[in-house]
């Protein structure tokens, strides 16, 4: 599903009812981008955080090389949730089991953008790398109601030209 998000590039035209992130460039997708993915039991996203070299147990940091040559960056942050779970707590303020969100920071550690949406199982956020280097994408977990359910996912970095 990330890679999908992060390669949904091409515009879509559309009134009051337009839906999603654009069309799919399957080709851009597919040959121009980065992945990475955890995978483990529930309480492994706090091994991850401690593994990448951070100090925090509910933030996971993952750089990526970017030249500042691509015209744009989309990346895309996809998690498994259960839908019996989410079904089960469909009357609760906020259903879904597990919520992430996702900063970039640029290479000289300023901050570019984020996504913080809380009701479903993705974040998805662009950007124009103006400087060639190792961006950090961080990864915080801000909610953890489904404390049984395995711990999957999966960040995917786009870098296209328009």
């Amino acid at each position: 599903m990330a890679k999908m998000l992060a390669g949904a590039t091409d515009p879509i035209t559309g009134g009051y009812d337009k839906i999603g992130q654009g069309g799919i460039d399957f080709l851009s997708a597919q040959y121009s981008g980065h992945w990475a993915w955890w995978s483990g039991n529930n309480a492994s996203f706090s091994s991850f955080a401690q593994d990448d070299g951070g100090t925090s147990a509910t933030q996971i940091e993952h750089k990526v090389y970017i030249s500042s040559s691509f015209d744009q960056v989309r990346a895309s942050l996809a998690w498994l949730n259960r839908g019996n779970y989410t079904y089960s707590h469909r009357n609760d303020a906020h259903a879904i089991g597990m919520d992430l969100d996702v900063s970039v920071y640029a290479p000289n550690g300023s901050y570019l953008v984020g996504s913080a949406s809380w009701d479903n199982p993705h974040e998805t956020v662009s950007f124009t790398p103006t400087q060639t280097g190792y961006y950090t994408f961080k990864i915080t977990r801000f909610a953890n109601r489904e404390t049984a359910s395995n711990f999957k996912m999966g960040l995917y970095v786009n870098y296209y030209a328009n």
